[in-house]
């Protein structure tokens, strides 16, 4: 059995903190689950993680606003192109005339692929969001309030990778990740853990022609996408299996406070990460006040003050 658990978080360059806050919670009515910052770099970036209330791996999507330093990234193939949220069937009116009446950019026409129906809209920043309908997510429901329960996001579905080259990176799902390859629709592959279903789906779409994006912290790209496991053990077999095919751009066990990351990189060039579940957002604040105040690791706690006055203030 794949020691892949699903998701546990995507995590996006993006322009001003207040605005990035608004989309999530705000528009889409996700809870702030933390408010610290980027441990890489002596600048201080927020860090905000947002999700389900409990903070629940495979619901979490994460920012670091960069408007402040005025680094842009450039969206190219080798990236997450688009993050793709679940929702109930039926969802996906409400949301459209929500995104008009709050004059959020989205797309006039839905689609559907691999039998789900789609709605693209985009974060200000620019990044690309589907809304997917489906019966089959039981995760609970991120309402507040106008988001009555029938219709809010339920987290993750699914990542959409924009790959020149495909042959090599279905290897690496099917062989090293032990995803499942269970369609091809078009341009698109799609991709399953052993359970399937939302949280547990990676697409690629195969885009011969654009050009690659940078791998670098800036606004307006998907940096990387972290996949959930248990404990650093599992990563280091992970590290193992994938040093043993060739694959050996791959970092050291990192600590992030929260869990601990691994970052490697599939064939195609996304930044993908395995992070562990054993450690979580209760280490600094009770559950039910998860995001309340602005939490430092240990190692920077005496630079509170500092960091804070640094940083665009954010409200909730």
């Amino acid at each position: 059995m794949s020691m892949i658990k699903g998701f546990h978080h995507l995590t996006a360059g993006v322009s001003g903190a207040q605005e990035d806050v608004d989309f999530y919670v705000s528009l889409l009515g996700q809870s702030l689950v933390k408010k610290t910052v980027l441990l890489d770099g002596e600048d201080p970036i927020y860090h905000l993680y947002y999700g389900n209330a409990g903070g629940d791996p495979g619901t979490l999507v994460t920012s670091f606003p960069f408007r402040q330093k005025g680094v842009k990234a450039r969206p190219g193939s080798g990236q997450v192109r688009v993050i793709n949220y679940s929702v109930p069937r039926g969802a996906l009116e409400f949301w459209r005339e929500r995104f008009a009446a709050r004059s959020v950019a989205y797309e006039p026409d839905m689609t559907e692929r691999f039998g789900e129906r789609r709605q693209r809209f985009c974060h200000p920043c620019g990044i690309e969001f589907d809304l997917v309908e489906t019966d089959h997510d039981a995760r609970p429901p991120c309402t507040s309030a106008g988001i009555p329960a029938d219709v809010a996001i339920r987290g993750v579905h699914s990542i959409t990778l924009s790959l020149r080259e495909v042959a090599e990176s279905i290897l690496f799902m099917t062989e090293a990740l032990e995803f499942r390859h269970v369609g091809t629709s078009g341009p698109y592959h799609r991709f399953e853990t052993h359970t399937g279903g939302p949280g547990m789906v990676v697409e690629f779409l195969h885009e011969p022609e654009r050009l690659q994006g940078s791998s670098i912290y800036g606004e307006g790209t998907i940096h990387h996408v972290a996949f959930a496991v248990d404990s650093v053990a599992q990563q280091m077999v992970l590290k193992d299996r994938f040093m043993a095919m060739g694959y050996i751009d791959i970092s050291e066990s990192v600590n992030r406070n929260y869990f601990r990351s691994m970052y490697f990189k599939m064939p195609g060039g996304v930044i993908f990460e395995a992070a562990t579940t054993d450690i979580g957002f209760a280490i600094d604040e009770e559950p039910g006040h998860f995001g309340e105040e602005f939490q430092l690791p240990p190692w920077l706690r005496e630079r509170k003050d500092e960091l804070l006055g640094r940083l665009e203030p954010i409200a909730v």
